[in-house]
């Protein structure tokens, strides 16, 4: 290009310009061509290198909701309702579900009860059945069978009235009233599985047996069932320690039995602020337990664990209790002859 040529370009501004923005476009197509080249050509993505650390195993524990359990609340909570410290006046009382010091103390966790040789037993029989290697279908149905076959025992209400009035003695229930819930929960059907989960006997959520060290397996087992029963009814029991009147208490327990103790803390909450006694559940809180399936009870502020459907729990306690005290009536009834 002559040096005329160069003059004119520098003096026409449009065309100096138009040279840059040709300029420009080239260099970003040549940085574009330089990407797609080096992620085509010459990148290569890192193999993984295989790892010699052992991994450790997940298992299925998770934690559980109060709602779920109602083992484990805080107890802060409570404080507002009474306090552990009243324990040694309580255990003064009697109860219409009579028993002595010893079971009281027991059921309030104030006992540490040792186990007994049946205990050792059960878990024998669980450790082989672990054991057993690839077990034909029929010898395995077959061995479950004869398991459960050999803890029945023909009784007044059912074939397990013996484990109920051996860990109703040790827990400090009125084995009438495990029964009672043994029939609610699973028409005395041993391995039933509930549309829900509840498993077994007592109906226990397995989320609940893993928190006392009982798989779903070993729930549909009567004794380990009953036995987490009364473990998880004596946790809801010290809820509700303060509460004097012994039917009171078992009916609180019962409810928390089925929906978990923090619902039954909000009905607590909302039949104080309405005035009514939150230690009584006859006529007081069992009327804001039914309500918390209702939008405007379960969004108050004085109610922490969302809604219930506190309707069936009602049902429950009212069903469970009447069962128990006609069990009761057919056991002296039998006695007597």
């Amino acid at each position: 290009m002559n040096s005329s040529r160069m003059d004119e370009i520098r003096r026409d501004p449009t065309r100096w310009k138009k040279l840059l923005r040709y300029i420009t476009w080239a260099l970003w197509g040549a940085v574009l061509v330089g990407i797609v080249y080096y992620f085509v050509v010459v990148y290569r993505a890192p193999q993984a290198q295989p790892t010699h650390t052992q991994v450790t195993p997940q298992t299925e524990w998770r934690d559980v909701s109060i709602a779920d359990v109602g083992a484990g609340e805080e107890y802060e909570e409570l404080e507002r309702y009474g306090t552990l410290y009243a324990l040694e006046y309580l255990l003064d009382y009697d109860s219409i579900w009579p028993f002595n010091k010893l079971q009281q103390k027991r059921y309030f966790g104030l006992y540490e009860e040792e186990d007994d040789e049946d205990d050792d037993e059960v878990e024998v029989v669980e450790v082989v059945k672990v054991e057993q290697t690839k077990p034909a279908d029929q010898s395995q149905a077959s061995a479950e069978q004869s398991q459960e076959q050999s803890t029945r025992r023909q009784g007044v209400i059912s074939d397990w009235d013996h484990l109920f009035q051996k860990y109703g003695e040790r827990y400090g229930w009125d084995w009438c009233v495990l029964a009672s819930i043994a029939y609610q929960e699973s028409k005395f059907r041993a391995e039933v599985v509930g549309m829900g989960g509840a498993t077994g006997l007592m109906g226990i959520m397995p989320a609940t047996g893993r928190r006392y060290g009982h798989s779903r397996a070993k729930l549909k087992h009567a004794e380990s069932s009953i036995r987490v029963a009364c473990m998880a009814l004596r946790d809801f029991g010290r809820s509700f320690a303060h509460i004097t009147d012994s039917e009171q208490r078992m009916k609180f327990t019962l409810a928390s039995y089925n929906s978990g103790s923090a619902h039954v803390l909000d009905a607590r909450r909302l039949a104080e602020n309405a005035g009514l006694d939150p230690d009584r559940w006859d006529g007081s809180v069992e009327i804001y337990m039914a309500r918390l399936s209702e939008p405007k009870y379960y969004n108050d502020p004085l109610v922490q664990h969302g809604r219930a459907n506190g309707g069936h729990t009602v049902r429950y306690v009212a069903e469970v209790f009447s069962r128990a005290q006609s069990y009761k009536s057919k056991v002296q009834h039998a006695t007597a002859e």
